[in-house]
């Protein structure tokens, strides 16, 4: 056989080792890099110290119970009185909706909802989610004043967090839901609010001079009212 015979087998033989040796390497290469991709991310799990208290939880219904100790939100005879002459003077601005969900009342021998000075978040369009109301929630819980959120419509998770927070006294909270269209800018005159859109409430623009208030704020299953005149009940330190 001819020497350049020879070689040229040499050559070919180890191209073709080179080829298949590449193709293997390659395989491996992208099998590693897809498991990579597919696998969960690597995570440091913190560990509790020896000495830590154990977490606690709450239950859906402990949530929505009560707290020990909870200061009393009872009207007396003779404030009940009052509220409703009240509410039969003019000026009054009332709306056809009510409280989300009876975890909102503060009366329950008049199903009321009463919160005394509050600030009103007046949303233009529907809350879906709880983020979108924690920029607000910051500013509202710094004036320690109540807040009535008002919205054509509220997701239910949403009402359900606001509902623990009211009910375990973290904040004074009222949720007004399914308020129609036309009723919307009667609460924007009535106290004085801005219409805030989504945007706005999850970027934090919104200030709070941009909310209403109003002197008081009651609210029924069916209807609510803002009392723009200083009532003359004085407001409450148990309902604060």
């Amino acid at each position: 056989m001819d020497p350049w015979t020879i070689g040229l087998t040499v050559v070919i033989i180890v191209g073709l080792a080179a080829i298949v040796y590449g193709a293997l390497a390659d395989r491996r290469k992208n099998r590693r890099a897809a498991a990579e991709m597919l696998a969960p991310p690597k995570r440091v799990i913190p560990r509790f110290q020896p000495d830590a208290k154990p977490p606690s939880y709450l239950s859906d219904l402990q949530g929505h119970r009560s707290p020990a100790g909870a200061a009393p939100t009872e009207l007396t005879s003779q404030e009940r009185g009052e509220i409703k002459q009240q509410l039969d003077q003019p000026g009054v601005t009332k709306i056809n909706a009510g409280y989300a969900s009876d975890y909102f009342v503060t009366d329950r021998a008049s199903s009321w909802a009463v919160l005394d000075q509050p600030k009103v978040l007046l949303c233009e369009d529907h809350v879906n989610t709880i983020r979108e109301l924690l920029p607000v929630f910051e500013k509202v819980i710094l004036t320690k004043s109540p807040l009535v959120v008002v919205a054509s419509h509220l997701d239910p998770d949403v009402v359900r967090t606001l509902e623990v927070n009211q009910v375990q006294q973290k904040m004074k909270v009222l949720a007004v839901n399914n308020v129609a269209s036309t009723d919307l800018p009667l609460v924007a005159t009535g106290c004085h609010a801005t219409p805030v859109s989504r945007n706005d409430r999850q970027s934090g623009f919104v200030t709070v001079d941009k909310l209403g208030q109003c002197d008081r704020w009651v609210s029924t299953k069916q209807a609510s009212y803002l009392l723009a005149e200083q009532p003359s009940i004085p407001a409450r330190d148990e309902r604060r």
